[in-house]
C-alpha cells in the first residue's frame, strides 16, 4: 500500500504516527543538546561531543588552524577558540605558529590528547556498532537513509526559517 493510500485508509492512525514522530524527534533533539556539553566520565579523562567533534579532524593530521577545525565541526571560530582554551588547559592540545603563515595559529594534539581522542573514538564506535547490531534486518536497511535524512533536517532547522 502506498503512503498516500495508507493515509486515506487509516487517517487517524497516520495522525497518531505523525504525532509520535514529532514527539520522538523532539526527544532526539533534546538528547543531542544535552550530549553536546555532557562529559561521558567524571574523571577528567573525557571529551564532550563538542570537543570530540572539534578534535576529530586532528586524528589524521599533524595540525590544523582553528578556523579549519571550527568549519569541520560546524561551529563558529569563537566557539572553537573557547573549546580549545579548555582543552589546552587540560594539556590535550597546544597552539603554535602555523608553518605556512607566521601570523596564523595552528593547533596540534599533545600525545595525551591523541591517546584520549583515540580512546573516545573507539568508545563511540563500539556503542554505534552495538546499536546497529541490535536492529532487525529491516531497520538495518533503513537506518543509513533515515539517519542521513535526519542529519539534513537538523542542519535545516539549525539554519533557521530565513535561510
Amino acid at each position: 500500500m502506498s503512503d498516500a493510500l495508507t493515509a486515506e485508509v487509516l487517517p487517524g492512525r497516520e495522525i497518531e504516527r505523525e504525532d509520535q514522530f514529532l514527539a520522538t524527534f523532539d526527544e532526539l533533539a533534546r538528547a543531542i543538546r544535552r550530549a553536546r556539553g555532557a562529559s561521558n566520565a567524571g574523571n577528567g579523562e573525557a571529551l564532550t561531543l563538542s570537543q570530540y567533534g572539534l578534535l576529530q579532524p586532528l586524528a589524521e593530521r599533524k595540525q590544523a588552524r582553528t578556523g579549519e577545525l571550527a568549519e569541520a565541526a560546524g561551529i563558529t571560530a569563537s566557539t572553537a577558540t573557547r573549546i580549545l582554551d579548555a582543552l589546552e588547559r587540560r594539556g590535550l592540545v597546544m597552539r603554535l605558529q602555523a608553518a605556512d603563515d607566521r601570523r596564523a595559529v595552528a593547533v596540534r594534539l599533545t600525545s595525551r590528547g591523541r591517546v584520549l581522542l583515540g580512546r573516545h573514538r573507539e568508545w563511540i564506535r563500539e556503542r554505534q556498532r552495538d546499536f546497529y547490531a541490535g536492529l532487525g534486518p529491516v531497520s538495518r536497511g533503513l537506518a543509513p537513509e533515515l539517519l542521513h535524512r535526519l542529519a539534513v533536517l537538523i542542519d535545516d532547522l539549525a539554519a533557521g526559517p530565513d535561510s
